[in-house]
């Protein structure tokens, strides 16, 4: 989950302040949550192999099936085209001093590079992981202990709009981790049961690191804050800022290759799609993306997050609450509370309609 989502959520806090943003916060991290734990729930009941299109494909019917195929492929495709833009600019600020490559260019190699490695599958990702999550954890820690004598009270009361819904689309974005689960599932084989467990374990540690990276950086830059909040940390000093970026970038290269391989696995198991199929169209479609111009950071992380976020989350809903009813299904195997369900489906239509108005 923790990926370059991070990066823009001091942006967006601060358009409404801190104290707001905190309370957007949780409850985006809330029903982030519950849509994960009801993933999980019914892709285990389900059994086999099979990824988000197949798991809840068996509750929507053709049409429903297929709006939510197309939803998710496209809030996954928003994903990596944000790891494309967010890669381009470490890269660039990694490799200035020897490699004066413009960002364009630096999104570019960056693509060609992590796109290369996507070939290394599931496990690859999963050992990348372990070493380059905790060093990003490790210097979310450093850059605010730095931050510190740096910090303004101030800063934290300032916003730049009075507009409640502009964090709702990137936070969703950040929290987003459903294409993790059948990875999960597959890693943890006999122990699948840990996996309701790991998903509130992996929730709880997310939204610290997430909170402790937002008042560091607002306490820093305020209502000045920029769209990638680590290249906006300039006025505490350059050597930081790269060493920062260098991370940044490992962190962006692990998003990408651990992203596009879940969705490579989409294609492959629930499309049926041979794997050079599945690879060429999971590398090709973000980078033409990036090409044709969609490369404004905070309206690709708000339309995936806001908008293609909500209505997979809204499928997902409505497949679980028909998979309650289901004669194939053991009686009390999904025991999420309709009423909870019919509060998160009013959420989520909220979020998504408030993103496209604003």
């Amino acid at each position: 989950m923790i990926g370059v989502g991070i990066l823009g959520l001091p942006f967006v806090v601060a358009q409404v302040g801190v104290v707001v943003g905190m309370i957007e916060l949780i409850l985006a991290a809330l029903v982030s949550y519950l849509v994960l734990r009801l993933y999980g729930d019914l892709m285990m009941v389900r059994g086999g192999k099979a990824r988000f299109i197949q798991v809840i494909g068996r509750e929507l019917g053709h049409f429903g099936t297929g709006v939510a195929a197309i939803a998710y492929i496209a809030a996954t495709f928003g994903a990596l085209l944000a790891f494309i833009i967010f890669g381009g600019q470490f890269l660039r600020v990694v490799t200035f001093s020897f490699l004066p490559l413009t960002i364009h260019m630096a999104s570019i190699v960056f693509f060609v590079i992590a796109s290369f490695f996507t070939i290394g599958g599931t496990l690859f990702v999963a050992r990348a992981q372990k070493f380059l999550i905790p060093l990003f954890i490790g210097l979310v820690v450093l850059l605010m202990v730095v931050a510190v004598p740096h910090m303004t009270v101030a800063h934290f009361f300032a916003s730049t709009s009075g507009d409640f819904s502009v964090p709702l689309g990137v936070m969703l974005f950040a929290f987003h981790g459903m294409s993790a689960l059948p990875e999960m599932r597959d890693i943890l084989g006999k122990r699948s049961n840990l996996l309701p467990k790991s998903t509130a374990r992996a929730m709880i540690v997310v939204v610290l690191v997430y909170a402790v990276f937002i008042v560091g950086i607002l306490g820093v830059t305020g209502a000045a804050t920029t769209e990638n909040a680590i290249l906006g940390l300039s006025t505490i000093g350059k050597g930081l800022v790269l060493l920062a970026s260098g991370i940044a970038l490992l962190t962006t290269f692990n998003a990408y290759t651990n992203v596009a391989t879940q969705l490579t696995n989409t294609f492959l198991y629930d499309l049926r799609m041979r794997f050079f199929a599945a690879w060429f169209l999971t590398a090709t479609i973000p980078f033409v993306l990036f090409l044709v111009g969609a490369q404004r950071i905070s309206s690709v992380l708000s339309i995936t997050g806001g908008v293609l976020g909500s209505l997979v989350a809204i499928m997902m809903l409505v497949a679980y609450e028909r998979a309650r009813v289901s004669a194939d299904l053991p009686k009390n195997s999904l025991q999420i509370s309709q009423w909870v369900i019919g509060l998160t489906f009013v959420i989520f239509i909220g979020v998504m309609a408030t993103t496209v108005v604003g």
